[in-house]
């Protein structure tokens, strides 16, 4: 696997008065040398799901050496994919993974959020075959699940479920516990079932209610320990849900690394910020480190070393100060915010 070294660059933001000096990855804005023997693919990929198949891409690296591998979950329905963080994952070489779940976008079967953890599952059962881990040259010793949104919640289950992930990266997590007037109530948004397939508002409803006891963060987080987790969250409502989330996982011994954006739930306008982050905290030699999270007076500081990306002891990102939203509900939306 490629040099993990990384170049000082400082990224201007206006966040209040503050500026962020980042230590970026090398992955973010370079190509990995050309390796013409063992190039990087995009594989059409299609997993069985209890038989219904499952459309997606496994994007490989290049090289001959064994992979770490990133199973990546969009979201409800999934309108935003998150491939710029796939792409640079591969450049940082790794493989990724990201399916479609039943139900959606041409992925036969029917949608419900229990299909949903199933698909993941099908999805693990696929890169651990030892036939697809020889061919795919996947590092079985490192698998991550990383997931935004409703694939954050997806990812949090896969974790609980699946031992095999050693660790997990989730973009503001979109539990349905949680979530309910964004996913079948009065903020639902018609768009988000346009592309799904045999399900409804009220179907979904029911499903969450009577799953209430197994999907709350403390059962989750129970078995999810003691593997590190990051948290991110947005200026997008679900605040509350992610920082309940990261009490729960600390609760139950996981070394949880937590930071609050201002921005969307899309995080738009802070993709470079959200590569970086991904990137250094899947850093395949620092799985097993406990980070630590600060967050004093409004300023959010990451320290510890997954963080660090090679730098020496201190404040990997530091200065970013945390911003309210203005309107007058206290939080910033946009149409379709779980896309």
């Amino acid at each position: 696997m490629q040099s993990h070294k990384a170049v000082l660059a400082v990224i201007g933001l206006s966040l209040l008065s503050s500026a962020v000096c980042a230590q970026q990855p090398r992955a973010i804005t370079n190509d990995p040398p050309p390796n013409p023997k063992i190039p990087s693919q995009n594989l059409e990929t299609i997993i069985d799901s209890d038989g219904s198949r499952l459309m997606g891409m496994l994007l490989l690296a290049s090289g001959a050496e064994m992979h770490p591998t990133v199973i990546l979950l969009h979201g409800f329905p999934g309108y935003e994919q998150n491939m710029d963080l796939a792409q640079a994952l591969r450049r940082d070489g790794w493989n990724v993974l990201a399916v479609h779940y039943r139900g959606t976008w041409g992925s036969e079967g029917t949608f419900t959020f229990t299909h949903c953890m199933q698909d993941v599952g099908a999805m693990l059962t696929y890169v651990s075959k030892p036939a697809n881990a020889a061919k795919f040259r996947i590092d079985m010793r490192k698998i991550v699940v990383i997931g935004h949104s409703m694939g954050g919640f997806l990812a949090a289950a896969a974790m609980a479920q699946h031992s095999e992930f050693s660790a997990g990266v989730i973009i503001t997590e979109g539990s349905p516990l949680n979530d309910g007037p964004g996913y079948f109530g009065r903020e639902s948004d018609p768009s988000d079932y346009a592309p799904l397939a045999g399900t409804s508002p009220a179907a979904l409803e029911r499903e969450a209610k009577a799953n209430s006891e197994i999907w709350n963060f403390g059962a989750l987080a129970a078995k999810i320990s003691p593997r590190p987790v990051l948290v991110l969250s947005a200026n997008d409502g679900l605040r509350a849900s992610n920082e309940a989330l990261k009490t729960a996982l600390t609760r139950a011994g996981s070394p949880v690394t937590y930071l609050h954006m201002d921005t969307d739930h899309g995080f738009s306008d802070h993709r470079i910020m959200l590569l970086s982050l991904g990137l250094s905290n899947v850093d395949s030699k620092r799985l097993s480190t406990a980070p630590q999270c600060a967050v004093v007076s409004g300023v959010c500081g990451i320290r510890g070393p997954l963080f660090q990306h090679r730098l020496r002891e201190g404040c990997w990102w530091q200065g970013v100060r945390a911003r309210e939203p203005t309107n007058n509900q206290g939080i910033l939306r946009y149409n379709g915010r779980r896309r």
